[in-house]
């Protein structure tokens, strides 16, 4: 490898291990964000450390209204939507316009807050 070569792939490592950084800043700025705003309703740790709200252990890929755990209105149950990124985006940002009759009122309108917020909860397995 010549020297370009070295320097170059010297950059890609460095803006790897940088990339990482700000993921984990973000995952921990997302937990802050849950724990201040969706801790007294929902928990994180299984079915039976929540609240009133369901478990969001698992929720990316999980439908709305499932799960083994709180209390899920009508209207998730009848959504069937499937959590994904996007769909958790929409919801947590507006979710009464996102799900008419859904009981969840918490919203999460500042666009960082609710990219830390996600990240955080793709960690919950």
């Amino acid at each position: 490898m010549n020297h370009f070569g070295k320097l170059a792939f010297m950059v890609l490592v460095l803006a790897g291990l940088n990339s990482t950084a700000a993921a984990d800043d973000s995952t921990e700025s997302g937990k802050k964000i849950f724990q201040r705003r969706c801790q007294t309703c929902h928990g994180v740790t299984g079915p039976a450390d929540s609240v009133m709200g369901p478990s969001l252990v698992g929720i990316i890929g999980r439908k709305s209204g499932s799960g083994d755990s709180g209390v899920h209105s009508r209207a998730a149950v009848e959504a069937g939507t499937v959590w994904t990124r996007s769909s958790l985006r929409r919801y947590l940002y507006d979710p009464g316009r996102e799900m008419s009759g859904t009981i969840m009122n918490a919203q999460v309108r500042d666009a960082k807050e609710l990219d830390d917020l996600l990240n955080f909860l793709e960690t919950l397995r």
